[in-house]
């Protein structure tokens, strides 16, 4: 049995929202490469965070969404791809789906007690459309990589949301999509959830907390 929970945190894209892998998916058939070949172009490693990628840097709030694509074609050269120019306008053209049924708990969880968090890789550029769909209201921390200077799977990250939910690290569950993330996430001391489905996660969310009481 793991340490009680008192937290528990929440990704945004992916895990509130429908993930961004189904955008990349499509840019990746207009240059005929997998969609894992294209999220290394576009979104640089997930494995770690680099100074210079031009997604890396933009979510760290160094660099305008505006100036990325510019930024980007070294990259694609690189990988033998010249790029049509409007990649990223496709993939941050704002088109998802909430998962309604993934706030719903988070209400209850509030209802609960549990204190909440959302930790999120982002863009400056994004807050006020993000927060045009999901009530940060509910939450007791937010946290955006854009806002705060440091990404996924940065420990400083980690490190900050800890200390603005004021509780343990080993007191914080999390669920998140991208592999990567959570492993940053379990080298701070944190529990983890891969959520790979809105029922699939929502279950495990169910089970830890029963057994972490």
């Amino acid at each position: 049995m793991g340490s009680p929970i008192r937290a528990v945190v929440f990704d945004f894209g992916g895990v509130l929202i429908s993930p961004i892998t189904t955008l990349i998916a499509e840019v990746a058939t207009w240059h005929d490469v997998s969609m894992v070949a294209m999220l290394e172009v576009l979104m640089g490693p997930r494995e770690t965070s680099t100074a210079g990628h031009p997604w890396h840097r933009a979510e760290r709030g160094e660099l305008a969404i505006a100036e990325m694509q510019t930024e980007v074609v070294p990259y694609a050269e690189a990988a033998g791809l010249t790029l049509r120019g409007d990649e990223y306008e496709r993939l941050l053209c704002g088109e998802f789906i909430v998962h309604a049924d993934v706030v719903d708990r988070i209400v209850r969880l509030r209802d609960e007690g549990y204190r909440l968090g959302l930790l999120t890789n982002s863009f400056l550029e994004f807050r006020e459309y993000i927060e045009s769909h999901i009530d940060f209201a509910l939450f007791d921390a937010v946290v955006d990589s854009s806002q705060v200077g440091h990404r996924k799977p940065e420990p400083a990250i980690y490190e900050l949301t800890a200390r603005m939910l004021r509780v343990a690290a080993s007191e914080i569950l999390y669920l998140d999509d991208f592999a990567a993330n959570l492993a940053g996430a379990e080298a701070a001391g944190w529990q983890t959830i891969h959520f790979i489905g809105v029922e699939s996660a929502l279950r495990e969310l169910d089970r830890v907390l029963a057994h972490t009481i």
